[in-house]
C-alpha cells in the first residue's frame, strides 16, 4: 500500500471512466476500481441523449458506441386518450440530432477501455469498504478475493451510482433521498419497432411513464418508472414488478409484444435525482454522476450528466494539482462548478415534472403538442437535453398548453 496515486476512482461506470480518461490524458496517475469484472451489466434504460453523445464524441469513442447500439431519430409520447405526439429530434448547433440505445454491458466497457487507453490503471473485482483521510492522502480500504487490501491516493472520486452505504459511512449523505423507482426487461423477436423511442403515460403510475427503447430492429429495452408524489400518486403500486406487468399487459404493449419473448430477467433499480440538495464533495473526495444525485428528475436519464460531471471533475482536479491546494475550502470550488453547470437545469426539471407529468395535465399536453409544431419541437428539445426546461414554463408555453391558444 506504499504507492501513492494521484487519483483513485471508485466505480467504473460512465462518470468514473470518463473522469479516468480525462485525468489520465493529462498525465496524472489514475487508479480505476470496480466491484465487478468487465464487461458487466448495469440495470438501466440504456438511452444516450444528444448531450451524452457529445461527450462520447469528445472522448473519441462515438463511432464505437454507434456500432454497439441502435440509432433512434425521434420520440413518441403516447397519451391515455390514444393521442400520440411524434417528432424527430431537432437539429442543434452543438449536440447531435439523434439518440443511441446502447446496452450498458457494451457501453460501460467501451468507456472503461478508453480510460485505459489514455493511461488509467484498472483493478477488479475490488469491493471498497471505506475511506480514511490522512494529512496528505486518502486511504481506500477494500477487499479483493476475501483479502483486505488498501490503496492510497491524493484524491478520491466516487462514482458509485445509487449505492448509498459508502456515502453514509463517510458522512456525505445525511438523509436518504426519495428515488425514482424503475424496472426493465429486454424483449426479442418484436415486430413493429421503428427508429423512434416511445414514452407511454397510460397503464402506468403517474407521475411516471413506461418506455420502449429499441436496441435493434427486433429487440428493445422495455420498462416503467415512477416517483412518489403525495399529490398525484393516489395509490402506489404494490410492487415494481406489478407496475411493469400492468404496463406490459396494456393493449398497445400486448399488440407490440405479440410473438416476442423475454430475454433474461426483469430487473428493478432506484434512481437518485436529488442533485439540487445533494453533497458533491468532502475531504479530498469528489462525487460524480448519480452519486451526486445527477439523474434527471423528469426522465430518469443520468448517463449524460454522469459523463459531463466526470469531465468537469477532471478539469477541476487538473487545476487543483497545478495549485497543490487539496484543502476542503479548495474542493468547495467543485460544488460551485457543478451548481453553475446543473443547478438551474435540475430546479426547472423538477418544476416541469410536477406541473406536466400528472393525471390532470399529461394527456392533454400530448394532444395539444401533437397539433402544434412549435410546442412539439420545444418538448422534444427539453426531453433530449437540447433546450433549457425553463422554456416549458414561459407564459407563452403555458397559454398554449392550458388554453390551447
Amino acid at each position: 500500500m506504499s504507492h501513492l496515486h494521484d487519483v483513485a476512482i471508485i466505480g467504473a461506470g460512465p462518470g468514473g471512466s470518463a473522469a479516468a480518461h480525462y485525468l489520465a490524458r493529462q498525465g496524472l496517475d489514475v487508479l480505476l476500481l470496480d466491484k465487478a469484472d468487465f464487461p458487466r451489466d448495469k440495470t438501466c434504460g440504456d438511452g444516450l441523449t444528444p448531450r451524452a453523445l457529445h461527450v462520447l464524441d469528445d472522448m473519441g469513442i462515438l463511432a464505437e458506441a454507434q456500432a454497439a447500439g441502435f440509432r433512434a431519430n425521434g420520440l413518441e409520447l403516447h397519451a391515455k386518450s390514444g393521442a400520440v405526439m411524434a417528432a424527430r429530434i431537432p437539429n442543434h448547433p452543438e449536440y447531435p440530432n439523434y439518440l443511441l440505445i446502447v446496452p450498458r454491458m457494451q457501453l460501460d466497457d467501451i468507456i472503461r477501455r478508453r480510460a485505459l487507453e489514455s493511461g488509467a490503471r484498472f483493478e477488479s473485482p475490488v469491493r471498497v469498504r471505506g475511506l480514511v483521510n490522512g494529512p496528505d492522502a486518502v486511504e481506500v480500504q477494500a477487499e479483493q478475493g476475501g483479502r483486505r487490501i488498501g490503496y492510497r491516493a491524493r484524491v478520491a472520486i466516487l462514482s458509485i451510482g445509487a449505492n448509498m452505504r459508502l456515502l453514509q459511512e463517510i458522512g456525505l449523505l445525511k438523509r436518504t433521498p426519495s428515488p425514482i423507482l424503475a424496472a426493465r426487461a429486454y424483449y426479442e423477436n418484436i415486430d413493429g419497432l421503428s427508429d423512434m423511442v416511445q414514452a407511454h403515460f397510460a397503464d402506468v403510475p403517474l407521475p411516471g411513464y413506461g418506455w420502449v427503447f429499441p436496441i435493434s430492429e427486433t429487440a428493445a429495452n422495455i420498462g416503467v418508472g415512477y416517483w412518489r408524489s403525495p399529490i398525484f400518486l393516489r395509490k402506489p403500486p404494490a410492487s415494481l414488478r406489478g407496475a411493469l406487468d400492468t404496463f406490459l399487459g396494456s393493449p398497445k404493449m400486448k399488440q407490440l409484444l405479440a410473438g416476442a419473448k423475454l430475454a433474461g430477467s426483469v430487473k428493478s433499480y432506484p434512481l437518485r435525482t436529488d442533485f439540487a440538495s445533494a453533497q458533491t464533495f468532502g475531504e479530498r473526495v469528489l462525487l460524480v454522476g448519480e452519486s451526486a444525485g445527477l439523474v434527471s428528475p423528469l426522465t430518469g436519464e443520468g448517463i449524460d450528466f454522469a459523463l459531463e460531471s466526470g469531465q468537469l471533475a477532471a478539469g477541476f482536479l487538473a487545476e487543483v494539482f497545478a495549485r497543490g491546494d487539496f484543502s476542503r475550502r479548495a474542493f468547495s470550488g467543485y460544488d460551485r462548478l457543478l451548481r453553475g453547470h446543473f443547478q438551474s437545469i435540475f430546479r426547472f426539471l423538477g418544476y416541469v415534472r410536477n406541473l406536466y407529468v400528472n393525471p390532470l395535465l399529461m394527456h392533454r399536453t400530448i394532444g395539444i403538442a401533437e397539433k402544434r409544431a412549435e410546442l412539439k419541437r420545444l418538448f422534444v428539445g427539453v426531453l433530449m437535453g437540447q433546450q433549457h426546461p425553463a422554456e416549458m414554463l414561459t407564459l407563452r408555453t403555458l397559454r398554449s398548453v392550458l388554453l390551447d391558444i
